[in-house]
C-alpha cells in the first residue's frame, strides 16, 4: 500500500463551494442601550440576520452560548454569488432585544 504524500499546496479549495462562506467576529455588549450595564449571565443568545438586499435581511441564524463568552464567531455557509449583508442582536434573558448592529457586508465571487 502506498504512503499518503506530505506537505504541497492546493490550488482550489479542498472542499467545492467552502469559499462561499462569512466568518462573523463581535464582542459581547457590556451595557444596554439606556447606558445600564449587562452581565455576562443575563445573555440568552445571538440573532444574526442575513441576506443580499440590506434592506430585507431574510434570514437568520440564532448562536446560542452567549452566556459562556465575550468574543463569539460563527460561520455562515452556502452562501450564493454576489454581495451579503449581516447585522447581530442579542437577546437577554428576560426577552430584551438589542437594536440591531451596522451592517457590514462580505462580496463572494463565483
Amino acid at each position: 500500500m502506498a504512503k499518503p504524500e506530505i506537505g504541497g499546496a492546493v490550488a482550489k479549495p479542498v472542499f467545492p463551494g467552502a469559499e462561499r462562506t462569512a466568518v462573523l467576529s463581535w464582542s459581547a455588549p457590556d451595557s444596554r442601550v439606556n447606558g445600564d450595564g449587562i452581565k455576562m449571565g443575563e445573555l440568552d443568545k445571538y440573532i444574526i440576520h442575513y441576506g443580499q438586499d440590506a434592506d430585507d435581511l431574510d434570514r437568520k441564524v440564532i448562536v446560542y452560548g452567549a452566556q459562556e463568552n465575550p468574543n463569539m464567531t460563527h460561520k455562515v455557509s452556502n452562501l450564493g454569488v454576489g454581495t451579503w449583508y449581516f447585522t447581530i442582536q442579542v437577546q437577554d434573558t428576560g426577552g430584551l432585544m438589542s437594536a440591531p448592529s451596522t451592517s457590514v457586508h462580505k462580496q463572494i465571487e463565483s
